[in-house]
């Protein structure tokens, strides 16, 4: 099958991947030669929406993915997770570029309200979108972290794929270990 776009972008914060993820992008995959899982908020560890450091965030999804046809990077926040605005979009688009010598021309994420402001008229003229429903697979990282403090190994399991069962007591200590996850 030939592939419509030569370089596909998926962006989250993969706090940890699961399917829903997963879902993104091999579907970008399915789409483009090429596909970045880019990893944001790479500088964020250890607070309530970002309790994973950037390395183990890699590291799951190296192991997910280990294909030719995916890179794994990071991109720390421009200003903060919640500022969104048009230099947030632009800074994706450059960044991406001076890493990897090309902006994408294809875009992947779930339906979100915020990504609307992500880009200018001008920006989002350079790439395609892709918007997918989050109703497939309805599961978030919020509600994945609730399951490894509530020691649900079982429902944890149903979220994310095999070949990451065996850091299901890492994450679990990592979280366990933050005094905003103490109380929870």
């Amino acid at each position: 099958m030939e592939k419509k776009f030569e370089f596909g972008l998926v962006l989250g914060r993969f706090h940890p991947m699961h399917k829903g993820h997963m879902e993104l992008i091999d579907m970008t995959r399915q789409l483009c030669k090429k596909t970045l899982i880019l990893i944001g908020s790479a500088q964020e560890s250890g607070t309530l929406r970002n309790p994973f450091c950037v390395e183990i965030r890699k590291e799951i999804a190296q192991k997910i993915y280990t294909k030719e046809d995916v890179i794994i990077g990071v991109l720390d926040d421009l200003t903060n997770e919640d500022d969104i605005c048009f230099e947030w979009g632009r800074y994706i688009l450059e960044s991406v570029e001076k890493m990897y010598g090309t902006k994408p021309d294809l875009m992947v994420y779930g339906k979100d309200e915020s990504r609307k402001g992500w880009f200018s008229e001008e920006d989002s003229k350079t790439f395609s979108e892709l918007i997918v429903a989050r109703n497939k697979i309805e599961i978030s990282a919020t509600t994945l972290r609730g399951y490894l403090l509530h020691d649900d190994q079982e429902s944890w399991r149903k979220y994310v794929p095999e070949i990451i069962w065996d850091k299901y007591e890492i994450l679990r200590e990592e979280l366990l270990a933050l005094d905003c996850y103490k109380n929870e």
